[in-house]
């Protein structure tokens, strides 16, 4: 669970994302590209990013403040996603009355807090999230498939579930096939990205990775790249640099400072390679991201 708060100027390069993530913006605006589809976000707007999707993001406005939560759910059918494929999960919701901000604030509460219950009130919390952005869904489909408007009367669970859950056509099942075909998921590579992304400075140490999943060298970068879609190096370098982004945001450290801590002893390197991902120097990002 994390709250950022990004000025003008920021931007997110297209990443693979291995975990499913709600964000909730709190203030500003800003475009999230999911999959090569556009979606313009703003104040008291959720957003729902499927695991597996290659996202990309930037503030349109002054700033960009939202909360995000990271979760992979335990239910997969036919390796399919759960929320989107069966529950016609929407990308965008409105939370008209902020009633959701104040359970993401929670969650975000007693994730820096100490308390002995902290993993289940985030647990709670979390599904309590879950089932609001199903139920808005779900009502959203009643009243695009309601001539009279909204919204039909209730009836059994299994009428009430959106028609398209049980469609069977050789065009739905094609569509459904192709976005699972391509989304390579390996729970070994998974462990791997896992551990990369909750530790950016370290290097990719193909030694100790193949040892731990039992792969090859070979297999081991053949299945890294099925999975995220890039090689270790390129996810690594675009990982650091999102890391190094972000700190040049929110900290006052010097840009060498930052360097070092990714792992880079020469500061010039780092300034190309930074250079490389965003189309800026590291001085000049956080100098127009700070106006």
């Amino acid at each position: 669970m994390d709250y950022y708060e990004f000025k003008k100027a920021w931007i997110y390069p297209e990443s693979y994302i291995p975990y499913s993530m709600l964000r909730y913006v709190v203030r500003g605006s800003g475009i999230f590209i999911i999959d090569d589809k556009q979606y313009e976000v703003k104040e008291n707007q959720v957003c729902y990013i499927p695991e597996g999707c290659r996202l990309s993001c930037y503030a349109t406005g002054n700033e960009l403040v939202f909360f995000s939560i990271r979760f992979t759910t335990t239910v997969r059918i036919n390796d399919k996603d759960l929320l989107t494929d069966f529950y016609h999960l929407q990308p965008v919701l409105n939370d008209t009355d902020q009633i959701i901000q104040q359970r993401f604030a929670e969650i975000y509460s007693y994730a820096k807090g100490d308390s002995i219950a902290k993993l289940f009130r985030i647990r709670g919390n979390l599904e309590l999230l879950i089932a609001w952005v199903v139920e808005q869904a779900h009502a959203h489909t009643e009243c695009d498939g309601t001539s009279d408007g909204c919204c039909a009367s209730a009836g059994s669970p299994q009428e009430n579930v959106p028609e398209w859950t049980w469609d069977s056509s050789l065009e739905a099942s094609c569509h459904r096939a192709k976005k699972t075909n391509r989304i390579k998921r390996d729970s070994r590579i998974k462990m791997v990205v896992d551990h990369l992304v909750a530790n950016p400075s370290r290097p990719f140490d193909t030694k100790y990775f193949c040892e731990i999943t039992g792969l090859s060298d070979s297999s081991l970068r053949r299945l890294f790249k099925e999975h995220t879609g890039k090689t270790p190096f390129d996810f690594m370098k675009e990982l650091r640099m999102v890391t190094a982004a972000r700190r040049l945001l929110v900290t006052n450290k010097r840009v060498s400072t930052i360097a070092y801590e990714l792992g880079y002893n020469d500061q010039n390197y780092f300034a190309r390679v930074f250079k490389s991902v965003f189309g800026i120097s590291p001085d000049r990002y956080r100098k127009e991201a700070r106006k």
